[in-house]
């Protein structure tokens, strides 16, 4: 029998433990190895088990950029549960109606997802388990993900086969409703896999590849490269602290990607930082580069 999506994941994290995975490009503090990826995802799955998330059980995952998105999706998949990310920027309406669609049993929340939950709840009919990665204080309701992706797991529950195989159901993604009612659209961890195997056939993927990340995580598109692939096959992948011409001039010199995630709306962006800096220039540069 072939390997599942997550037992290839396991077989990555242990096969370069000491190799950079994902960081926040110009903060030490937001840097994490494979090792310390995959100490963090079983805490996070165990956790999970802890409030009574099973098997096919959906978990809500709402947030901006960041290695701990990453944690929350895979520790998620690797009990055989069901992550449903979502737009951190949509409309609370919005929101609580795919929360409802779900049946989502948990969220994983980024900290400016605080100010408004208790209205989604509200308008849910009903309180769910809410862990926060990166709040400041404490906050009555809410759960640091910190502490969830510091616990304790048993070794037995370590040494567990991941029990997802191809046919179960690994991300429910919802469209963005431009054509009707916004619909969750099941993907399968065959279809993980399928993938996977489609993008190697063409790109010959490695773990010297460094990927930046410009374009949010919820996109089937980053899931696809970050979640999936750079995992596969341990490609570093970095985040911006933020979309501007300045952070991703800096994140190009610093982090030296060999491949960009994007859109040509974020081409734009290069080209806007280029030609600013032309116009600083002299009259004949100006006149070289139109």
């Amino acid at each position: 029998m072939s390997k599942s999506f997550c037992e290839q994941l396991i077989e990555s994290f242990e096969s370069r433990p000491n190799a950079t995975a994902m960081r926040i490009v110009g903060s030490d503090e937001a840097t994490y190895t494979w090792a310390e990826m995959h100490e963090r995802i079983r805490s996070v799955s165990y956790r999970l088990r802890q409030e009574g998330v099973q098997f096919g059980d959906r978990v809500a995952l709402i947030g901006e950029n960041h290695p701990k998105w990453a944690i929350a999706y895979l520790g998620t998949l690797m009990i055989g549960a069901v992550i449903v990310p979502l737009d951190p920027h949509g409309e609370l309406e919005t929101i609580t109606n795919f929360l409802v669609n779900s049946e989502a049993k948990v969220a994983f929340l980024s900290p400016d997802q605080t100010k408004h939950f208790a209205k989604v709840e509200e308008k849910l009919g009903r309180t769910i388990p809410k862990v926060v990665w990166n709040l400041d204080e404490d906050t009555a309701g809410f759960e640091h993900f910190e502490d969830w992706a510091a616990t304790q797991f048993p070794a037995e529950f370590a040494a567990e086969t991941p029990p997802a195989r191809g046919e179960d159901m690994a991300v429910l993604m919802y469209t963005s409703g431009t054509t009707g009612t916004p619909k969750g659209v099941p993907l399968t961890h065959g279809n993980i896999i399928a993938e996977l195997e489609g993008v190697n056939l063409v790109l010959k993927l490695s773990d010297k590849e460094k990927i930046l990340s410009l374009l949010p995580l919820f996109h089937a598109y980053l899931q696809i490269v970050n979640m999936w692939i750079a995992t596969k096959y341990g490609c570093e992948v970095g985040y911006l602290k933020e979309l501007t011409p300045d952070e991703l001039s800096k994140a190009m010199k610093e982090f030296k990607p060999t491949i960009l995630t994007t859109v040509p709306r974020l081409w734009y962006l290069f080209h806007k930082k280029i030609f600013d800096g032309v116009k600083a220039k002299s009259g004949v540069l100006q006149r070289l580069l139109r």
